[in-house]
């Protein structure tokens, strides 16, 4: 991972997405991006997830936890407790779920995140996980989900 291509892929999120589209925090746009970085686990398709966030319009939700390793457990219950209020049955969803972390981020923390994420949102929305690494977050971990409008 470079910070130009990064740069190039935050630029190109801005400019590829129509006029209507969410505008996102710094925050959520560079974790969207990161999760398509070749060092993501696993790493998103930038086509679809352009494609999917072109699609989606102004109401779509977002939501960005951070703690330390050990609050793993209540960042995972606050995220699963606000998009419970965003994801229904009786409307489907797209959500998309990426862990963020600095040399603490393991193998084990991404699999609880995504089998906690797996049982808490209702089968007919689609679910998308990605883990990706971030140096400046050092002994932390972030959440970012987005929910589709």
């Amino acid at each position: 991972m470079t910070l130009n291509r990064r740069e190039c892929l935050r630029t190109l999120a801005l400019v590829c997405m129509p006029t209507s589209s969410v505008v996102y925090s710094e925050r959520v746009l560079d974790d969207l991006c990161a999760a398509t970085e070749p060092d993501a686990m696993p790493a998103l398709d930038w086509g679809d997830l352009s494609a999917v966030i072109a699609r989606w319009g102004r109401s779509t939700w977002s939501h960005v936890v951070t703690g330390h390793r050990c609050d793993l457990q209540t960042m995972l219950h606050d995220s699963i407790e606000a998009i419970a209020q965003q994801v229904s049955p009786e409307r489907p969803r797209t959500v998309i779920v990426v862990l963020r972390g600095g040399s603490d981020l393991h193998l084990d923390q991404c699999r609880a995140v995504s089998s906690a994420f797996h049982n808490a949102v209702t089968a007919c929305s689609e679910l998308w996980f990605a883990a990706a690494p971030a140096p400046a977050l050092v002994d932390k971990l972030r959440l970012t989900v987005v929910v589709s409008s």
